[in-house]
């Protein structure tokens, strides 16, 4: 907990933010010696008094001021453990990156023997070790580690400060960076950067002040990219890229995937980026795992006695598709006797009514046709666990290729189409259709499942039970209750907006809910209000507030257990408040 330091911006781990010392700085940020000040590790002092004298000596400070430390091997414990010491500006602290002490509190955290951290299991570990034990709104800085190559995955594993100490040393050893690796800067027959210095260097010679120069510049150009992929939300696909320049980070992202919990606890609800499935990683993301969690867990299919399987489509939300508009036209008037769901990579499965949830409505795949193994088991095993929850009497699959081999292996009994969009395809389509549906339930209004099949995917199994309660009136995108009182909308985002009489419906489910003081709000709730927040709150997720006082609905901006744990920020907007009498 800080009064220093503010996070603005989330996009999983990756954080944009503001240190409030000195200079107001930017995180993630480049900073070096006029930043901070530093008493050193405790072997450079003839004894651990004039060690502590030294830290007194930076009470005072204005700056960043980093405490003695005791340096240690990188799987080992410090030797010594000093005394707490306190300053009345920003302090900083060192930390060791296995050390199984909690770190006393700091406004911003140094990764010790961070340079050491050759391995990306360590690397790994100890990022998400210490991010794990400190503030949600104290910095990370690991020193000498930086470079444009690896820049990104650093700010990704949770890092919000770093310098240019590695590329500066690099440069007197004559190695010359870029954003796509390092080389030996003698070999080049070119130099691939026409920056003032490279310039300098193809008419002059490699000169060790311009090569330092230019490897600093690259690592400032790479920490103005990673700013933008995280101010625009595409943090993840960035860091997916970047990762192949080396086997070594791209081990690193993989073993970062593996830590579900990390990630997921800090991955929005909710982006406004298009979401790129590029790679074989983008099937580990947190989106992907979360949407068929949700899925399967939360979501509940109408009682229908007729599965249709279809394939997805480049476009999205599906139904704009032209492929799925001639499904839907070779299916007619039956699609009020059937249930549909859409069979996709990388999301596995996506019921119709939850067709425009993120990320459901805003995915792109590279399209070969070719299922790999990994998504073939990821598929099936979604399938089978679906299908486990929501019984059906008759199924019929309309699909095709590598797609259909897939369903078939599981074993399934269905009516196989062969799938496609030509005229004999549909006629098989709508004949298939037709023989299933024959004495089938017809469901209810189509409208009414989305609300129910949203209410559910965010607030949790049960919610729809409690905001549907009643006599329902479909408005637009807008539901009412009997006395056409608004309760919820669906957003463009894919989103469901509750009212205030939506939110009092849901509130007995105890989800979703932030609990703040005796007060009500004006304009944003700030972190400090929050006296407690459910645990399953992401950033953008709607939310209930309730006070002694107040009673009213927002959008998160941070987690709720961030919320608990911050002193500094904005943890919900807030969209409707009224007191209480």
């Amino acid at each position: 907990m800080t009064k220093y330091f503010e996070v603005l911006r989330r996009d999983g781990p990756a954080r944009m933010g503001k240190l409030l010392f000195g200079r107001q700085i930017s995180t993630p940020a480049l900073i070096g010696k006029d930043d901070y000040v530093s008493a050193g590790s405790v072997y450079s002092y003839a004894s651990l008094q004039e060690a502590i004298n030294a830290a007194e000596a930076l009470r005072d400070q204005e700056k960043l001021a980093i405490l003695p430390y005791v340096p240690a091997a990188l799987h080992s414990e410090p030797a010594l453990e000093l005394p707490p010491l306190e300053t009345s500006g920003p302090k900083g602290i060192m930390v060791h990156p296995f050390s199984e002490k909690e770190p006393k509190n700091a406004d911003v955290y140094v990764l010790g023997n961070a340079g050491a951290l050759k391995n990306p299991r360590d690397l790994v570990a100890a990022a998400i070790g210490i991010r794990e034990k400190i503030a949600p709104d104290a910095a990370l800085y690991a020193p000498a580690v930086a470079t444009p190559a690896n820049l990104a995955l650093l700010v990704y594993l949770g890092v919000d400060l770093l310098d240019g100490t590695r590329v500066l040393a690099d440069g007197l050893l004559g190695r010359y960076h870029t954003r796509d690796g390092v080389w030996k800067a003698e070999e080049l027959a070119e130099l691939p950067c026409r920056c003032h210095s490279c310039r300098k260097m193809a008419e002059e010679g490699i000169k060790k002040e311009l090569l330092i120069a230019h490897n600093i510049q690259k690592l400032e150009e790479e920490l103005l990219a990673v700013r933008e992929a995280v101010r625009s939300e595409i943090m993840r696909e960035y860091v997916e890229r970047q990762v192949r320049v080396t086997p070594e980070q791209t081990t690193a992202l993989r073993l970062l995937d593996g830590e579900h919990r990390y990630l997921e606890k800090r991955t929005p609800q909710i982006r406004r980026s298009t979401f790129f499935a590029n790679c074989s990683e983008s099937l580990k993301r947190v989106e992907v795992t979360r949407f068929a969690e949700r899925v399967i867990g939360r979501y509940s299919a109408p009682e229908s006695d007729v599965l249709l399987l279809l394939p997805c489509s480049a476009k999205k939300p599906y139904s704009f598709s032209r492929s799925h508009r001639l499904f839907a036209e070779a299916v007619g008037g039956r699609r009020r006797y059937l249930h549909e769901l859409i069979l996709t990579s990388p999301l596995a499965l996506v019921p119709r009514e939850l067709e425009e949830a993120y990320p459901a409505a805003s995915y792109d795949v590279p399209v070969t046709g070719r299922w790999d193994r990994e998504e073939r088991a990821w598929l099936s095993g979604c399938l089978e666990a679906y299908l486990k929850k929501n019984r059906y009497a008759r199924i019929v699959a309309h699909l095709e290729g590598e797609l259909l081999e897939t369903v078939k292996e599981m074993g399934l009994d269905a009516e196989f189409t062969g799938g496609g969009t030509g005229g004999p395809a549909l006629d098989r389509l709508s004949a298939a259709v037709a023989e299933a549906c024959r004495d089938a339930r017809r469901l209810p209004d189509l409208r009414l499942l989305r609300y129910r099949a949203h209410a559910d995917f965010y607030f949790g199994e049960g919610a729809s039970d409690l905001l549907l309660q009643g006599k329902i009136l479909v408005k637009g995108r807008e539901i009412q209750d009997e006395h056409k009182k608004p309760l919820a909308a669906t957003t463009p985002s894919g989103m469901i907006a509750i009212s205030l009489a939506g939110a009092s419906r849901l509130q007995a489910l105890g989800r979703y809910i932030v609990r703040i003081g005796d007060f009500l709000p004006k304009g944003s709730l700030l972190a400090p209000g929050v006296v407690e927040a459910d645990d399953r709150i992401r950033p953008g997720d709607e939310v209930i507030i309730v006070g002694e006082k107040a009673f009213g609905i927002g959008r998160a901006k941070m987690s709720g257990w961030e919320m608990k744990r911050s002193r500094r920020g904005v943890a919900v907007e807030i969209r409707h408040i009224k007191g209480k009498q």
